[in-house]
């Protein structure tokens, strides 16, 4: 099984057991707790029971879901905070940065220096900054007028490259009369 593979299941399984808070388990259909999950359910008639079970254990080694057996024998399954803030992370179609009322005249900016061998993830994460309408000051300087430091932690995180991202806020940028320009004629809104 490939280890992308086997990562994606168990982000749909964690995403499965967040969605549904609690689930038992039967000691007898061990699938019995999850088949109600839509989420999930393609996933589980593909994948084997001992995947299934690794992809429990894996969840419940690194702290994200808490087994308990019942008195009947099956089991409870339920997420811990850790686990919702980790299924948080892999729902990165949902990030969005909150536009302010008032602009408070400070610059945001994510600076990274990626080495090569993580060439894809900073492809992917220049990608998703280019979505959240960030502009790009120089090529690994990257800036937004709007508070979005979670975010930007995010997805460093997400893209396994939290070592090489910084983030910055600034009070006065040199290019500050053009990034205001190209900000509002891009995103159709006025800085104010």
């Amino acid at each position: 099984m490939k280890i992308n593979g086997k990562k994606a299941f168990v982000n749909k399984l964690l995403k499965a057991l967040v969605i549904s808070g609690a689930v038992v388990i039967a000691a007898s259909n061990p699938f019995f707790g999850l088949k109600a999950i839509g989420a999930i359910c393609k996933e589980l008639k593909r994948k084997k029971w001992q995947n299934f079970r690794s992809g429990l254990y894996y969840l419940k080694y690194r702290g994200f879901i808490e087994v308990n057996q019942n008195p009947d024998g099956s089991y409870s399954v339920t997420t811990t905070g850790a686990g919702k803030n980790q299924a948080r992370k892999y729902n990165l179609d949902d990030i969005a940065i909150k536009v302010p009322r008032k602009w408070d005249k400070h610059w945001r900016a994510a600076i990274f220096d990626i080495p090569a061998f993580k060439q894809k993830a900073r492809m992917a994460l220049l990608s998703k900054l280019k979505e959240l309408n960030f502009i790009m000051l120089q090529k690994s300087i990257w800036v937004h007028p709007f508070e979005c430091h979670n975010e930007v932690a995010v997805l460093a995180e997400a893209f396994g490259v939290e070592n090489y991202v910084n983030y910055l806020t600034c009070s006065s940028v040199s290019s500050g009369k053009y990034l205001q320009d190209e900000f509002e004629k891009r995103n159709h809104i006025k800085l104010i």
